[in-house]
This record gives C-alpha cells, sequence and structure tokens, in this order.
C-alpha cells in the first residue's frame, strides 16, 4: 500500500513523536523512508547574524537530525535523507510531489529557530493541501525532558559558562529552541556566547560568538 514514505523533522520532541510510527508503517510494507528537514529562515533576526551565518547554522543542524533519525531505520528499510530551504509547507508538499511519497507523517506541532512555532501551522497546510494521505501523531509527554523550560535554559547556560572560567555572567536574551536545543545567547567576561542546550538530555556545547 505504501511505497514511500515522508517524515519531515525540525528535531523537536513533536517532531520526533513521528519517527517511530513512520518506521513501524515502512516496516508493514517494506517502504522507502525519506527523512526532510527544511530550512525555513525568517527575515527577523534577534541576533543580528547575517543570513548566511543563520543558514550555516540551520544546515548543521539538518545534518545532525536526518542523520540521526535515518540511523534509528529498522534493518532493511532503505532511507533517504534531504535538507532543503525555503516556506517549509511548500518544500514538503513540493518534496512530496517530486518523489511519489504515498504517506506523510508528522508531528502535531514543533518549536524552531527564533522561538516561533513551526510543525504546528505546517502541519495544519499540509494536511489541507497535500494529494495524498497524511498521518499526524501527538508527541508523548515531556515529562522525561532534563530542560523543558525557558528558566531552566537560562540556568543550565549560566552554569556551563561558569564552569567554562567566566565570571559575571549574564543572559542578553530569551532562550529559544531549535530543533531539540535550547539556545542561549550569554556573555561572561566580556565574551559572548551561545550555548546550546539539549532539551532531553541537558547536554551543552558552547559557541563563541564574534562581536
Amino acid at each position: 500500500m505504501y511505497r514511500s514514505i515522508l517524515i519531515p523533522t525540525d528535531g523537536s520532541h513533536a517532531a520526533d513523536s513521528a519517527v517511530g510510527q513512520a518506521y513501524e508503517i515502512a516496516e508493514r510494507f517494506g517502504a522507502t523512508v525519506h527523512v526532510l528537514y527544511v530550512i525555513d529562515v525568517d527575515q527577523t533576526n534577534p541576533f543580528e547574524l547575517s543570513a548566511d551565518r543563520l543558514i550555516e547554522a540551520y544546515e548543521e543542524e539538518g545534518k545532525t537530525v536526518t542523520t540521526e533519525t535515518a540511523d534509528r531505520a529498522p534493518d532493511g528499510i532503505d532511507v533517504v535523507t534531504a535538507i532543503e530551504d525555503g516556506a517549509a509547507h511548500e518544500r514538503i508538499l513540493e518534496y512530496a510531489d517530486d518523489h511519489e511519497i504515498d504517506l506523510i507523517v508528522m508531528g502535531t506541532h514543533g518549536r524552531r529557530g527564533l522561538d516561533r512555532v513551526i510543525l504546528g501551522s505546517v502541519t495544519e497546510r499540509v494536511l489541507r493541501q497535500a494529494p495524498g494521505s497524511v498521518l499526524v501523531t501527538r508527541p508523548s509527554s515531556e515529562a522525561d525532558v532534563t530542560v523543558a523550560t525557558a528558566e531552566q535554559a537560562i540556568d543550565r547556560a549560566r552554569e556551563v559558562v561558569a564552569d567554562d572560567g567566566h565570571d559575571d555572567v549574564s543572559v542578553l536574551d530569551d532562550p529559544y529552541e531549535q530543533g531539540r536545543y535550547w539556545i542561549v545567547r550569554t556573555e561572561g567576561d566580556g565574551v559572548r556566547f551561545n550555548v546550546h542546550i539539549d532539551r532531553s538530555s541537558g547536554e551543552t556545547r558552547i559557541a563563541r560568538l564574534e562581536r
């Protein structure tokens, strides 16, 4: 019945909820699974980064998200990964048409950069406009999420920057979510950083920002 299944994902908890169901269906029918990450950069940029730098950051995130999603495939399931840019719902629909997708499996909502909802509005548009079947999944409880709120992300970011040897740590902007990460812009000893915090595990990495 299904030969090709598409999973659009931004790496969020909600988007991740679709992956397991998509692979279950793929196993049942021997379908090929396509994992699609769309770079949808808004004109608004709270960090005053150039568009090229913002896109580059999303491309790295996209590679990580699509690779990790593909690695979860059961043995014997063929997986194709893709990263495209543009309006998310348009790219999803165009990809489905170009690759003769029989079923699109999506989460009910998700969050991406610039602190805005993506998969919620995108899912609604895809449901209305897709010529084929669309399966919408609901995320499981977020009780297992280690860093669930912006306040927790701020506390974690302060702790990490201080542990890195910097004093007088301050948070410059409200945290925002990019895929499965919180991004917290901080400053310590006059040096600015983006602290990336995995919402599920609490693991962190620090990127120094150029002035």
